[in-house]
């Protein structure tokens, strides 16, 4: 039987993200977790089918372009 609620961790391996990316979405309340606990650094748990859920809408969003155009090698290629 699968676990309903997923740690930090279990969240990170369960999506195939880091840690860290999912500490980030969680700060800017992308992604949808639930805090337990009064305290400000409360444990912080995650619905398996919430997740779910949030994958499947977020499945076509395009990835934020870096900004960068390529390397200078490349650029210089091109010119």
């Amino acid at each position: 039987m699968e676990k309903r609620y997923l740690s930090f961790d279990e969240a990170a391996k369960f999506l195939g993200l880091s840690r860290p990316l999912i500490e980030r979405l969680v700060a800017r309340r992308e992604i949808p977790s639930y805090k337990i606990g009064e305290s400000r650094r409360g444990r912080r748990i995650f619905d398996r089918e919430e997740l779910i859920e949030w994958v499947k809408s977020h499945r076509n969003d395009k990835p934020k372009k870096s900004g960068r155009k390529g390397t200078k090698k490349e650029s210089k290629k091109r010119k």
